[in-house]
Parts: structure tokens; sequence; C-alpha cells
């Protein structure tokens, strides 16, 4: 069952108890398991009368459960009624979650001090099977090679009405702390905006550029195929007249040689002027 409800149960019958009967009721509650927190308990008008009558010793007691330690008994258990073993258990308990609330490394010879528990082994015994266990210590671990606990989150207890102002300057200390991160975290978010927002604005002005750059570069593209068929063309149409031409000479050269003239010297068997005849013998 949850704690809220628990103590809202002791809660009512407290609302409709006198006297004697009240102190059934904080024995009972005091020593259930399940139950952490004893402010609202003593809160109940029944339960503040207790303190001026001779039922005292019962409400010092619910006081001891609400902020006390087992330390706090031992040096006045004249002040208070017998305990249970039910009730030195809790009272242990919660012991432990004062120390872890002040402290997140609690050494092993601390807690047996405070604890009075003789050895190491009775200690961790405890630590696991009524700490950890039972949810006092809701994260943590035993550090065997250091010879200490390590609490990382453990149950609240009730707070001193003289520890308030303390517990509202801390919180408002702590609130502080919380607005002046937010505005930090509203100052990197909108930096990461507007740099963003920059990081596209060139990206895009960029691709924007590229893109200008390539329809340049496809315009003179198509600029130098128009000139470079323009040359072709009149390559071409030199190299044909040329063509004819050296055609028309040879032509010319080739009908002299085969139409010897009157006096051609290529003629078999006449000789050339001038030259001497031959004498036979």
């Amino acid at each position: 069952m949850d704690q809220e409800v628990k103590i809202q149960q002791y809660v009512l019958l407290a609302k409709g108890t006198r006297g004697r009967g009240l102190t059934e009721i904080i024995a009972k509650a005091t020593a259930d398991a399940g139950v952490f927190g004893f402010g609202e308990l003593m809160d109940v008008p029944s339960i503040k009368e207790l303190q001026g009558s001779d039922l005292a010793p019962h409400f010092a007691l619910l006081q001891l459960f609400a902020y006390g330690t087992w330390s706090d008994y031992q040096a006045n258990a004249t002040s208070f009624p017998a305990l249970t073993e039910q009730q030195v258990l809790k009272l242990k308990q919660l012991t432990v979650v004062s120390l872890a609330a002040s402290q997140k490394v609690l050494p092993y010879s601390q807690l047996q001090a405070s604890l009075q528990i003789g050895s190491v082994r009775e200690l961790e015994d405890f630590l696991i099977n009524h700490c950890f266990y039972t949810g006092i210590i809701m994260a943590g671990k035993l550090d065997q090679k250091q010879g200490c606990l390590q609490v990382h989150d453990v149950v609240g207890r009730d707070v001193r009405p003289e520890q308030l102002p303390e517990l509202v300057q801390r919180m408002a200390k702590w609130i502080a702390a919380g607005d002046e991160l937010l505005r930090a975290i509203e100052l990197r978010v909108a930096y990461a905006t507007a740099t963003n927002d920059a990081a596209r604005q060139h990206r895009e002005e960029l691709e924007a550029r590229v893109e200008e750059v390539k329809r340049a570069i496809k315009a003179e593209a198509r600029s130098a195929e128009g000139m470079g068929g323009l040359e072709d063309a009149t390559l071409l149409d030199l190299m044909d007249e040329d063509r004819i031409g050296g055609m028309g000479g040879v032509g010319l050269g080739l009908g002299g040689l085969e139409g010897p003239g009157p006096s051609g010297s290529g003629m078999r068997g006449e000789r050339a002027s001038g030259r001497p005849k031959s004498r036979r013998r």
C-alpha cells in the first residue's frame, strides 16, 4: 500500500480518538514498515493535545520518528516509551535516511557508530535487507573495496519547523538557478536558429551561383560548337578547290607527253641533232 494512503488511515483514526487510545495509533504508525513520514499525524489536533498531558512521552516518540535518529534515542532513552523490535528497526532505517540525505558517500565506520552495529558483515546485511530491499535506499551500492555506502537516491523525511526558512531559501536559489539555466538554453536555441538560417541562405545563394555558372558554360559550349562548324566548312571548301586545281595541271602534263610534236626528242630511232654518226669498221 502507498505510504500516503497508510498515513491518511492513521490520521483518520487519530481524529476520532482521544487520550490513551492515541498512544496505540502512534505505536502502530511508528512500527509500520511502509510509513516514513509523520508530519500529517502530528498536525492532528488530538495528537497535539498530548504535549501538555501525562502522555507527552508518546508525542515525543512521534517527534523522534519524524525528525530524530537512533543516536537521539540512545541519548534520551528514558524520555521515551520503550521501543518494540519493529520500532528499533524503523528508527535505525530512518537514521540511515538522515545520513544519506546529508552526504552521498557514507563510510562503514560512520554507519556502524550511528547504528551501533559491531561487524561489517552485520552492517552490510542490514543495509541490503532493510534498506535496499525495503525501498529505503532507492538507488545506491555497497563499495566493499572502499568500505563505504554510495547513495544515489533515498526516501525523504519530515522537516523540522525551524528548518523551513533555510529550506525556502535553498528552494529559491534552486529556482533562480533553474531560471538562469532556462535563459541560457533559450539563448543557445536562438543562436542555433540564426546560424541555421544563415547557413541555409548561404547554401541557397551558392546553389544559385552554381546554376548560373552551369548555364554560362553551356552557352559558351554551344557558341563554340557553332564557330567550329563554320571553320570546318570553310576549310573543306578550300581543300576541294586545291584538289580540282591540282588535277587540271596533271592532265595537261600527261597530254603533252602522249602527243609528241614534230621535233619531239622522245622519237625512237631519231638521233639528236649535232650528234656525229657512228662509223662501222
